[in-house]
């Protein structure tokens, strides 16, 4: 009798080997480059060999915007370059992270690819089956202290991903590192807190939800509150009373416009990423999204499963009823920080490298930074989001160990500075515990947009980087493909509050749907005799 035999190959620890056998048909060899001559070298050799008229050149390749370069990636060069004064480092940004990994695919074949670049895992995925990217193992196992560094330090959420590749054994239990975690960010949820202190004077019950449950509850609540007391298309004022005349001359101080604002606009929870809702949710619902295949080159979307549904179909009626909105639902393509700032939504989980977006100009309302919705005490999962530095394969061993010598700098010594500067996070500990990065998170008195990104820091550190608080920060495995799956789902949100092409659609037909688009990424079923 025949019986069917799935892959049960699961999770980060699926992923490849350090060489795939090659007797089996359709499976490649992927051999671990080390930078082993590298990392045999000095630098006292790499000193006495240049000079500040006469540096050692590595190229570092970036997405990032103006934004971040002027603020974080030019001083943390100047910084290295005042260390090292004998390498130079040239920056270079490819606009965008689709456009770095294009850039660099495409310069492959000419060798023409930078020392170091920026990546997410589903990149690394794509330098590891090319045979361009090193296993950074030689340098962090190092005897010169100089050239060594505490591998423990960085947080090791941030770890996780970039040993999740090529494995020491057969086993998979002994990785070797691919990249360096850099700039990290993750979710938070942004409050109108002026406008929930002025709510709970109407009903005291409404308070800050921490579970979807509660988000229906209290959604409910401030729904029926604002018909109640006429606040649609009017004003609060500083007495906590609807007034059509607050702020003007003679009257009441104004503390929220609503004028703006019809019954119809307005929904008090809104969430920024739709690919980030549905990740996060799937995991909640104690679902999975992806699996890593038999090596880089294979993944298996997995999120065709009843937990899934049961989600799509609490937040359909979320949606329904007015509660819970995403960028469509007011226009927008792909952000809800306008009618955050509008009034037209009064909490929006966001990320956090962008929360500053949410804050209203000129003092129109407060607001405050909290912990993404969790589904309840046991699913309380956040995304982790930001690039990892790796080091690129080259023939001159010197600039490769000058490129470790940049990423060890950025990533540790002014790994601190980088993210106060630049509202990512701290990637050691040792950062996040320093004197400087605690007065940061400690500063009370700044700019609404600074303390907003103070707030988020804040919720990082002390919330979901607390063991006690349950959260767990993760990434699902990148391989070749992963960028896809991650696109098409972007459209289940969407497709599932206002149908198809005009066409309303189950929740099981949309995953349907999803699943016969994403065909190349079905977990094959094979047949063993």
């Amino acid at each position: 009798m025949n019986k069917l035999l799935k892959y049960t190959v699961t999770g980060l620890a699926s992923m490849m080997t350090i060489v795939f056998a090659t007797g089996c048909s359709n499976v490649a060899t992927y051999e671990v480059q080390l930078p082993t001559a590298a990392a045999a070298l000095t630098i006292d050799e790499l000193e006495a060999a240049y000079s500040e008229t006469n540096p050692l050149e590595i190229d570092f390749w970036t997405g990032f915007g103006s934004s971040v370069t002027s603020l974080g990636i030019d001083p943390a060069i100047e910084q290295f370059q005042e260390a090292y004064p004998w390498i130079k480092v040239t920056h270079t940004s490819k606009g965008g992270y689709d456009n770095l990994l294009k850039a660099i695919n495409l310069s492959i074949t000419s060798n023409s690819y930078p020392n170091i670049a920026v990546g997410y895992p589903d990149h690394f995925a794509s330098y590891i089956r090319s045979g361009i990217q090193y296993a950074l193992d030689p340098f962090l196992e190092s005897t010169d202290p100089d050239i060594s560094v505490d591998v423990d330090d960085y947080i090791a959420d941030y770890m996780t991903e970039n040993r999740s590749f090529q494995f020491k054994d057969e086993e998979k239990t002994d990785p070797y590192t691919l990249g360096i975690p850099f700039n990290k960010s993750t979710e938070v949820m942004v409050v109108n807190k002026t406008f929930m202190d002025w709510i709970s004077t109407k009903d005291t019950s409404i308070i800050i939800p921490t579970t979807w449950d509660e988000v229906r509850t209290v959604g409910e609540k401030i729904l029926a509150t604002m018909a109640r007391v006429g606040a649609y298309g009017s004003k609060i004022d500083e007495y906590n009373n609807v007034n059509p005349n607050a702020g003007k001359t003679g009257y009441p101080k104004l503390l929220l416009d609503f004028s703006g604002v019809s019954m119809e606009d307005f929904r008090p929870f809104s969430y920024d990423s739709t690919s980030n809702l549905f990740i996060t949710l799937v995991r909640q619902w104690g679902g999975t999204y992806t699996k890593m295949g038999e090596n880089i080159t294979k993944g298996y979307v997995q999120y065709d499963n009843p937990a899934t549904i049961e989600m799509l179909d609490f937040f359909k009626e979320l949606h329904d009823d007015q509660i819970f909105a995403i960028p469509p639902s007011f226009g927008e393509a792909s952000y809800n920080s306008v009618p955050f700032v509008g009034l037209k939504s009064v909490m929006t989980i966001s990320s956090s490298a962008g929360v500053y977006n949410n804050v209203p100009t000129g003092g129109a309302f407060d607001v405050e930074i909290h912990p993404v919705i969790a589904k309840d005490e046991n699913h309380k999962y956040v995304i982790s989001q930001g690039t990892n530095l790796a080091i690129f394969k080259k023939r001159d061993a010197q600039k490769v160990l000058a490129s470790w010598l940049f990423v060890k700098f950025v990533t540790t010594v002014a790994n601190a500075e980088f993210a106060i500067n630049t509202g990512y996070y701290p990637v050691t500990t040792s950062g996040l515990e320093s004197p400087l990065y605690q007065a940061y998170i400690g500063t009370t008195d700044d700019s609404a947009s600074n303390l907003s990104k103070i707030g988020a820091a804040k919720v990082n550190a002390l919330t979901y980087g607390v063991e006690a608080n349950n959260w767990t920060k993760f990434v699902d495995p990148g391989f070749v493909g992963s960028s896809d799956i991650r696109e098409q789902i972007g459209t289940i949100f969407p497709m599932l509050f206002y149908g198809k092409d005009g066409i309303a659609m189950t929740s099981q037909e949309i995953i349907d749907y999803s699943y016969s688009q994403l065909s190349r990424y079905i977990e094959p079923v094979v047949e063993e005799e």
